[in-house]
């Protein structure tokens, strides 16, 4: 009989199916015992119960930007969407003047010293719970500080699970980078000294990571179940009419938003010239909010909260023509997503469906695409080319078939 560990999770990002990280935990864990797991976090998303059912939610008390500045952080989240996990909130939703957002970010950037702090509460909590392993994913240096306090209070061993390439990208900008940039490499060399075992999302990163630190990092990502899954495939190539282009996913301005828009106006210019096509974009309901306007540049183009059902996602797959798969092609872009393996692509390649890979080669997930050959890819960012390539993953037949068959 399997004897399962209590599991500690202490992560920006908790079990739910909207985001990469919240779908890789709920698949590597999925039948785990529910009474040996448990989550801290301060992910704005919902949670899910499917997997995980106890939940400490991160107050300021536990987790907050020094003072004066945590007035910015409340005044944010009362404005907007809540902040992400290394800063500001990733795009403007609320009426305020522009240039209060971008004086923020020119001063502040993605730096704003953070303090944590290990409460009563959130002790006993933990205490109550009994846990034997400490998982995470890192995330700011006040989680990271967090962290590093519950597994000296607590004796944990430590996983620590890399899905982004977020150290070579953080602090480089702001007032206070030249102070929290040294620090996040502090606790991150600490950690990862300590860290019983370290995960990377894919080969790439455990290359880099281990040759950056010292140790060795052993790649895993997203689980498919091939048994549940692989009779949900698509049964015939022939496209519809309109041809049906579909984006299933993550939004985030710092690794696919700009090609994602690229790829809208690439559909909105089609269906002008006389070429018909629809794009579907499924994606959170805060990034619907966020993002639409730069999106739906036709009457053609939808933006779509995603669904909470497996069957109803894999199906959807299925029953596009064709999926994309946008990545930025811009310098900070490509350092925070490099090594990095969207939790969406077991999930596409099964489907069966033609995938257009649209983003530049030096990313794993790219050059993973032309190295096997399971997507059409544009590795140069040009809208003229990525017209071409839409044009001719729906109307070559040989060319669907070989794309579908090599997924």
């Amino acid at each position: 009989m399997v004897e399962y560990p209590r599991v500690l999770f202490v992560t920006p990002v908790a079990f739910n199916p909207f985001s990469g990280g919240g779908a890789t935990f709920s698949s590597l864990f999925k039948n785990w015992p529910k009474d040996r797991l448990a989550t801290v976090h301060n992910d704005p998303a919902p949670t899910s119960q499917d997997v995980c059912e106890r939940y400490f939610k991160l107050g300021p008390d536990e987790l907050d930007f020094f003072p004066p500045l945590n007035k910015l952080r409340r005044r944010t989240q009362m404005e907007g969407p809540p902040l992400a996990k290394t800063g500001l909130a990733p795009a403007r939703t609320n009426p305020r003047p522009r240039w209060i957002d971008f004086t923020r970010e020119l001063i502040l950037g993605d730096s704003i010293p953070e303090q944590s702090r290990l409460t009563p509460a959130l002790e006993q909590w933990i205490a109550d719970f009994r846990p034997e392993l400490l998982y995470t994913i890192l995330g700011s240096n006040g989680m990271m500080a967090l962290i590093e306090r519950i597994r000296a209070r607590f004796n944990l061993p430590v996983v620590v699970h890399i899905m982004d390439d977020w150290p070579t990208a953080a602090h480089r900008k702001g007032l206070f980078a030249p102070i929290e940039r040294p620090r996040m490499k502090r606790l991150l060399e600490k950690i990862f000294d300590t860290a019983n075992a370290c995960l990377g999302i894919s080969p790439a990163m455990c290359r880099a990571y281990s040759q950056r630190y010292g140790r060795e990092f052993i790649a895993f990502q997203y689980a498919l179940d091939l048994e549940r899954w692989s009779n949900v495939t698509k049964h015939g190539l022939s496209p519809a009419t309109p041809s049906k282009f579909l984006y299933v996913g993550s939004i985030f301005r710092n690794a696919q938003l700009d090609s994602l828009v690229d790829c809208a106006q690439a559909i909105a210019e089609l269906n002008r010239e006389g070429f018909p096509a629809e794009l579907r974009i499924v994606t959170s309901d805060d990034n619907c909010a966020r993002y639409q306007n730069l999106l739906k540049l036709h009457t053609n183009i939808s933006v779509e909260a995603a669904g909470a059902g497996d069957d109803d996602f894999f199906q959807s797959l299925a029953d596009a023509d064709v999926l994309l798969l946008p990545v930025n092609f811009d310098k900070p872009s490509v350092d925070f997503i490099r090594y990095s393996m969207p939790t969406k692509v077991p999930a596409y390649l099964n489907s069966g469906t033609p995938i257009l890979a649209y983003g530049p080669a030096e990313t794993a997930q790219i050059g993973y695409a032309i190295d096997k050959g399971w997507a059409l890819a544009v590795s140069e960012r040009s809208l003229a080319r990525l017209k071409s390539a839409m044009k001719n993953i729906v109307t070559d037949p040989a060319l669907r078939k070989a794309l579908s068959e090599v997924a």
